[in-house]
């Protein structure tokens, strides 16, 4: 398929498939739709990028997860989306800014990601009253939205559009508002139904966490943290945490395995849940931030990390 170059909100952009430019998406696969997540460009006001783009993907990503296995129309009309996207840009856009949604229902297109339907090209961006009068509807594209259904690809197009698009933004809260709640830390939540791991039944479900299990991974490393080496004192011992990598709470729905499962810190197991480190497949520890080298992941011998779980909790940091 041929490839322009195109002009969005004044910017110049990658080539993108000249199908994304008329509101009918190519065919994409996984790494097109990450791809695009990872470099998505949004007009700049005062030196500083718009949210709207990001916080509308998010809210899009948001409607898919919610969808929980249907696979039916995801396109929504201009003014159920005016409802409940204008609020967002409101809360979470950059200080007075405009609350303009029809500009990323519109301009998102763009994208390659993104099909609206029921107007016909339009010079300039169509305002509010001609986009209700058409009976517009916008959303992901078939197959951008067949792949962010996948639940690896979510998360990690999750975490770019976080990492990457709104560093500055209570990612904990504008996550809750859009459904995405579970992946506002690694831990994830507790799930409503039953997931990789038994449940039992208290005051509500809950993962049934193998305690063997913890205490044979902080034998294993006396309590002295894979991170930092630190072994935390107390009056009569000394203390430390099993964290899940993939977290066993729902979204995420990781196994309560030693493969999984690190001997952290308070301090690290708190920064590794919130994104503030991340691991290299080479065991470097690199903070999110900066993306600067802190320290090198201390292994056991017998102690055996699936990679896969690795690159899951790398990619909600917003990295490959």
């Amino acid at each position: 398929m041929p490839l322009i170059r195109v002009t969005d909100e004044g910017l110049r952009r990658p080539p993108v498939p000249l199908a994304g430019l008329f509101g009918v998406t190519a065919n994409i696969g996984e790494a097109d739709v990450l791809g695009t997540l990872r470099n998505l460009r949004a007009h700049i006001k005062d030196r500083r990028p718009s949210r709207h783009k990001p916080i509308t993907l998010l809210w899009a990503i948001g409607r898919l997860a919610a969808e929980q296995g249907r696979t039916g129309d995801h396109l929504v009309e201009w003014q159920t989306f005016r409802e409940e996207v204008g609020p967002l840009l409101r809360d979470f856009g950059l200080p007075n800014s405009r609350v303009t949604p029809q500009y990323p229902f519109w301009h998102l297109r763009s994208s390659g990601l993104w099909d609206v339907e029921g107007i016909d090209t339009h010079e300039g961006t169509p305002t509010p009253s001609q986009l209700a009068a058409a009976g517009a509807r916008a959303g992901f594209g078939k197959d951008a939205a067949k792949v962010l259904r996948r639940s690896p690809a979510r998360a990690e197009a999750i975490g770019l559009i976080c990492s990457r698009h709104l560093p500055d933004v209570d990612r904990a809260a504008l996550l809750k508002r859009v459904g995405l709640a579970g992946y506002a830390s690694a831990s994830g939540e507790l799930p409503d139904r039953e997931g990789s791991v038994p449940r039992r039944r208290h005051t509500s479900f809950r993962p049934d966490r193998d305690t063997r299990l913890v205490r044979h991974m902080k034998e294993m490393y006396d309590d002295a943290c894979q991170v930092c080496g630190a072994r935390v004192e107390t009056s009569d011992s000394h203390y430390s945490e099993a964290a899940h990598i993939r977290g066993l709470g729902a979204p995420h729905l990781g196994p309560d395995q030693l493969s999984n499962l690190l001997c952290l810190c308070p301090n690290h197991h708190i920064e590794f849940d919130r994104f503030a480190i991340y691991i290299e497949e080479d065991w470097k520890v690199r903070r999110n931030s900066t993306g600067a080298v802190e320290y090198e992941l201390k292994l056991h011998a017998d102690h055996v990390i699936d990679q896969d779980h690795i690159r899951y909790h790398r990619a909600l940091c917003g990295h490959r």
